[in-house]
């Protein structure tokens, strides 16, 4: 009884044109619109403009450094007022400014300042703009003090008086440093959780306003198990198209280990399904489970400790977003599918989400029988 009522359901689902562009566009929309400007991983060739008030050996040799630096694009400006205008008219996204008698200051040893002002309205194109000139700026500060060195008498041994502790930065799970490793998975398990559960809700919805009942040949055992195997289904297709598919074309790192990923996908669908026929009993009408997942996406993923640390977060906030499964969910796709852990890794996220599949299945199943014979 449970494989036709599985069949019907899926079959009832596609004919509904809302779920079609709802549970296929939504993916695929997301799943090509967000990973997108994240294809270049780091801002290049950003514009800023500088304007070389000393015009010297030492100034001009920092304008060829920070040419040098694949993140920006210096353009010469002949004064400040007319930089400024550019910034505003967004042509460039920062200033640097070198005052005059900036050589002579750092040939008598005066402290020399570099001015530079950015565009932080760009968190992106701010911190790769600092960076790349942090870079410039300190490369030719201590080849200005090796030289001072050399002229003293230290020889050869110059560039080591100058900086004894060497610094060796290496990026772990981010090569390149950037958002999309970790940022466009927890995008995707957020995507596959709002989804699923606009898409219980509207089914319920639905059928709650046409008023339909079910046969009498199914159980409320029988309807809650049919509706969360066929909505597994659903959750499966996810899988494949945005953390095989998608994953793979984009060519994120991580990955490697697809299969304890996948279970723990499976349990993090069972707690999301649960949660949304749960729900779905407060859904009268077929449009009211879009309204409350918009309003409540954003706040999830903030909970999620994704994007702000847990700690600072208000204990109310670290109470309530252990009973969300996108807590979960996030969390080990970073552990697990971008970091490649083990089980063992992420046990108390495994045992966390158990317990919501459990909980949330159980009021599942209270929910199809307290509405039985009313579809839902």
């Amino acid at each position: 009884m449970i494989i036709p009522f599985i069949l019907k359901e899926l079959k009832a689902l596609l004919k509904d044109g809302g779920f079609l562009l709802l549970a296929v566009g939504g993916p695929l929309f997301y799943s090509f619109f967000y990973p997108f400007p994240y294809t270049q991983d780091v801002a290049r060739k950003i514009p800023l403009a500088v304007v070389d008030e000393d015009n010297s050996y030492l100034s001009r040799q920092l304008v060829r450094m920070m040419r040098a630096e694949e993140e920006i694009e210096p353009v010469s400006y002949a004064a400040l007022p007319e930089a400024k205008k550019a910034l505003d008219r967004r042509e460039v996204f920062a200033i640097v400014r070198l005052d005059k008698d900036f050589e002579r200051n750092l040939l008598k040893s005066v402290p020399q300042q570099v001015h530079i002002y950015t565009d932080a309205s760009y968190p992106v194109y701010y911190k790769q703009t600092t960076t790349a000139l942090q870079r410039a700026i300190k490369t030719v500060s201590a080849g200005a003090e090796i030289k001072k060195l050399q002229a003293l008498g230290a020889g050869p041994a110059a560039a080591v008086l100058r900086s004894p502790v060497q610094m060796t930065v290496v990026n772990l799970y981010s090569p390149t440093g950037s958002y999309r490793n970790y940022l466009v998975p927890a995008v995707f398990v957020t995507v596959a959780h709002q989804i699923m559960l606009i898409v219980i809700g509207l089914r319920a919805g639905t059928l709650y306003e046409r008023k339909k009942r079910y046969p009498r040949r199914l159980t409320p055992l029988d309807v809650w198990l049919g509706k969360t195997l066929s909505f597994l289904c659903l959750m499966a297709g996810y899988f494949v198209y945005l953390f095989v598919f998608m994953f793979r074309l984009y060519g994120f790192s991580g990955g490697e280990n697809l299969g304890a990923w996948f279970g723990f996908y499976m349990l993090f669908s069972v707690a999301t399904i649960g949660l949304g026929i749960t729900l779905s009993n407060v859904f009268r009408e077929r449009e009211t489970p879009i309204l409350f997942i918009v309003v409540t996406s954003i706040p999830l993923v903030f909970m999620s400790g994704v994007i702000w640390p847990v700690w600072k977060m208000p204990l109310l906030v670290q109470a309530l977003r252990l009973c969300v499964p996108s807590t979960y969910g996030i969390t080990g796709v970073v552990r697990l599918f971008v970091m490649d852990g083990t089980w063992l890794d992420i046990w108390p996220y495994v045992c966390g989400c158990a317990l919501l599949a459990v909980l949330f299945s159980f009021t599942a199943y209270y929910t199809v029988k307290k509405r039985y014979p009313i579809q839902l």
